[in-house]
Order: C-alpha cells, then structure tokens, then sequence
C-alpha cells in the first residue's frame, strides 16, 4: 500500500491485509461487488450500462476505507438493481486507480455510463450527502469528447 509515516515495528503490528481481514473478505464474497485492481479496472469501467466503483485507500493510515467497506453496498442496495456493474478498490490499488480518473480524494464513489466517467463523489459523506451528489451526476449529461482534427493546408 502506499506510504505510512509509521515505524516498521509499529507499521507490522498494525498491518491490514485485505485478502484475510474479515470485513474484506465478506465484502468481497457476500456483497456482489467485484475486487478491483489495475489488471481488471478498465475491463470493469467498460461495462455496458451503468456502473459504480467505490475507490478507497490503505486502511491503517486512512480509517475511511473501513466505513466505505459498510457504505459500498448500501450504495448498491440504493440503485435497486439498476447497476450493471458494481466494484470496490484493493486498496493497495485504489490510489493509483483514483489518480488516473483524476479523482483526488478518498475514498471516492466514481459512476461510470458506458464506460465514460459521469462523476465522483470525493471524500466520506453523510447518507444524505450521498444522495444528493449522486443523484446530481446521475442528472448531469455526458458531454462527448472534444476532438481537434489537424488537417494540412
């Protein structure tokens, strides 16, 4: 994961590992969302429809990802069925995942329409914070991509 401002005894002792720790692994197993790494992210992004990932970070030094852990899937739960697809970060991975969508802050909600980023709720909010900001990207259009064509005189 990524850098920790704690010595290596202390940093051992207080080490998450996703792939055992509980609350990780029934989110993985029981919530239906799909791990997301950097191997599976854009095949993920890609889905057609619409799409939610929850993007979080290492949990010792950002505590926030423990309670995206109970807010991912009831964020889903919020979609009733409409999601094609529904993710959450490793988060040894969900640094890097955010950066390249140009997302800042975690843990972060990004909401994908056919592949195209629509937005991201940056940073834990409140369940009515939620609401609003995602109900606000749902609403907003996807502008298309500006393109310049450069053609010779």
């Amino acid at each position: 994961m990524g850098k920790t401002k704690l010595n290596a005894v202390t940093a051992e002792l207080v080490k998450v590992d996703p792939d055992k720790h509980p609350l990780f692994v029934k989110l993985w197993n029981e919530s239906g969302m799909t791990r997301i790494n950097q191997d599976n992210f854009e095949a993920f992004r890609q889905t057609p429809g619409l799409a939610l990932a929850c993007l979080v970070d290492d949990p010792v030094m950002f505590k926030e990802t423990f309670d995206m852990v109970v807010i991912g899937p009831e964020l889903v739960r919020m979609f009733d069925g409409t999601l094609s697809a529904a993710g959450f970060s490793d988060p040894r991975e969900g640094r890097a995942i955010a950066s390249s969508l140009g997302i800042h802050r975690l843990p972060a909600v990004a909401v994908f329409r056919f592949g195209e980023l629509m937005g991201a709720v940056e940073g834990l909010k409140t369940w009515a914070e939620y609401e609003k900001e995602l109900v606000k990207i749902l609403m907003s259009p996807v502008m298309p991509k500006k393109t310049i064509s450069i053609a010779s005189a």
